[in-house]
């Protein structure tokens, strides 16, 4: 073996243990807040690819009700318009530690200051439907709480809460090495006994797939792959028939966790939401905690 090809393997040896030797770091994440503190995000639930997405749209359902499509446009026009409402926030997640072991979470809304052209009638009465509404949900938005190992302490959160609380907070609660996957407590997509399911599926899995020191501070990146599928007829009571039904969900997302210091470093994730038959729907929404 020439001397070239001898300093190769010795180089490539050397590589591979250092690389071992990072990658076998087994840690503990937990959330780590001093008493009285108030751990801050700013927090982002926005809507990207605007230009490609479709709202929420129950027309089928709400023909298969026997409603001419006067009275279906305006109802839609009602629920475009209420959405548009709750987007024209600021949300801000504070996270406390009020009991030992337990993290309480809170995300708060600030309606964004507005300035309203002129308006004729009908939209001054929407406009005015829709401060209303702001109003009524500004303040605290979702109060819940995990154990500071990550599980969910307040498991009797409404399900879409629930949702949140796990992708944004909870954490694996056990040792981890790069690597390693595991699931968390989310469920995207219900239905009622009016839907029949022809096929379905659902894959939910954060992988460690990085851990660094970075001077004596352990770095864990998560990705996030969480998706489910729904497939069949949606029978409505009393009207025209079933409707094929489809919904598909998913959560994708990268996050850094600092174990010393028991937080996030960067969080951003996008859930999309594409539904068709009796609602249909093409939604992407960029979910981002950043430290204030």
């Amino acid at each position: 073996m020439s001397t070239i090809r001898l300093l190769l393997v010795f180089v490539l040896s050397i590589l591979s243990l250092s690389a071992f030797a990072q990658n076998s770091d087994e840690v503990f994440m937990r959330w780590k807040l001093k008493p009285g503190q108030i751990l801050a995000y700013k927090t982002s639930m926005t809507p990207i690819d605007t230009a490609n997405q479709k709202a929420l749209d129950f027309g089928k359902f709400f023909k298969s009700m026997g409603a001419d499509s006067s009275n279906t446009n305006q109802a839609q026009k009602v629920l475009k318009q209420l959405s548009a409402a709750f987007q024209q926030t600021d949300l801000v997640t504070h996270l406390t530690e009020k009991r030992k072991g337990i993290v309480d979470i809170e995300i708060i809304s600030k309606p964004k200051d507005q300035k309203l052209a002129n308006q004729n009638a009908d939209e001054k009465k929407m406009a005015e439907m829709q401060e209303l509404l702001l109003k009524m949900n500004s303040g605290v938005v979702l109060r819940g709480a995990v154990y500071e190992t990550g599980g969910i302490e307040s498991f009797y959160n409404k399900n879409d809460q629930k949702n949140i609380i796990a992708m944004l907070f909870e954490l694996p609660g056990k040792n981890i090495k790069q690597g390693d996957s595991w699931s968390i407590d989310t469920h995207l997509l219900y239905a009622d006994q009016n839907f029949k399911c022809d096929s379905s599926f659902k894959r939910n899995k954060v992988t460690a797939i990085k851990i660094e020191n970075k001077n004596g501070e352990h770095l864990v990146t998560l990705k996030y792959d969480i998706a489910e599928y729904i497939d069949g007829d949606f029978n409505v009571p009393m009207s025209n028939g079933p409707v094929k039904t489809t919904m598909y969900m998913s959560f994708q997302a990268l996050a850094v966790f600092s174990v010393e210091k028991g937080k996030w470093i960067s969080y951003e994730g996008i859930i999309s939401d594409n539904r068709t038959g009796i609602m249909s729907a093409q939604n992407k929404m960029k979910y981002s905690l950043v430290e204030e």
